[in-house]
């Protein structure tokens, strides 16, 4: 695997020096998001981990897809779980976003797995789902799918539902999970945020950009707990968000965030 995985100690996700650059469902910027031409473009352009989303399909094939329905980026209908793997792998998920891309796949996380592997990258898996049931199968099959693939040195699990991430611990405590703060939309109280990142041994907390504060990622970093921030796809975010102290930058833009990562923080060595 590449440099860019973190090195032992303590809490290793913690970077005083230079935050990690996470591209958010790819280069989807100028890419379909959540597809393996997104990430490819996010690899070249300088991430050193990815964010991609997964659902389920009705026969059970774990796959990247952030809605849990198919109408906004394919040219499917209904939601993911309604159709099989076959009737997915058919779908168009790039149309959408320019003629350009007519014709793009959906990918399988076991190929995404690969992929990564491939590319000595780092992987953010975010447990999706259409309600909590579904969202604890995901979690499930994705544990299990993660282990199977001797997956857990590079690829870490998040989401909204902690009672699902929890079970994907206790089945795989070497699991790295990287929980969203809980509510998301209004600013944090410092100490129920680190409170929800004990509950679930995770090394890693995120945290919407417009949120974060100096005061959150001090309560944060002194329970040696690393803060994602996130959308950090304008330079603005980006900036305030590095100055505060994030340990990671997530963004649609990977070109930007590297460029500005290394004009702040210097570049990766």
């Amino acid at each position: 695997m590449s440099s860019s995985r973190p090195s032992p100690g303590a809490n290793p996700w913690l970077r005083p020096g230079r935050p990690l650059v996470i591209a958010h469902r790819g280069h989807s910027l100028e890419l379909p998001e959540n597809t393996a031409e997104a990430y490819r473009r996010a690899i070249e352009l300088g991430a050193e981990m990815i964010e991609a989303d997964v659902n389920i399909s009705l026969d059970g094939t774990l796959v990247i897809m952030h809605d849990a329905t198919l109408d906004r980026t394919t040219n499917g209908h209904g939601p993911v779980s309604g159709a099989t793997w076959d009737e997915l792998a058919r779908l168009d998920a790039g149309g959408w976003f320019g003629a350009a891309f007519a014709g793009l796949g959906i990918p399988t996380v076991e190929k995404t797995i690969e992929l990564a592997r491939d590319a000595g990258i780092w992987m953010c898996f975010e447990v999706k789902g259409g309600d909590p049931a579904e969202s604890e199968r995901i979690a499930r099959d994705l544990i299990a799918l993660l282990v199977a693939r001797d997956a857990l040195g590079f690829a870490a699990m998040s989401g909204y539902d902690h009672r699902v991430l929890a079970l994907a611990k206790r089945h795989a405590p070497e699991l790295v999970l990287a929980p969203e703060r809980l509510p998301d939309d209004v600013p944090a109280d410092p100490e129920n945020a680190a409170l929800q990142a004990r509950r679930l041994d995770a090394p890693i907390l995120q945290n919407h950009h417009r949120f974060l504060t100096p005061e959150l990622v001090a309560a944060l970093h002194a329970d040696h707990i690393a803060v994602w921030s996130w959308p950090t796809t304008d330079e603005a975010a980006i900036v305030s968000s590095v100055a505060i102290g994030a340990d990671g930058v997530m963004g649609d833009d990977v070109r930007r965030l590297v460029e500005v990562v290394d004009r702040e923080r210097g570049r990766a060595i």
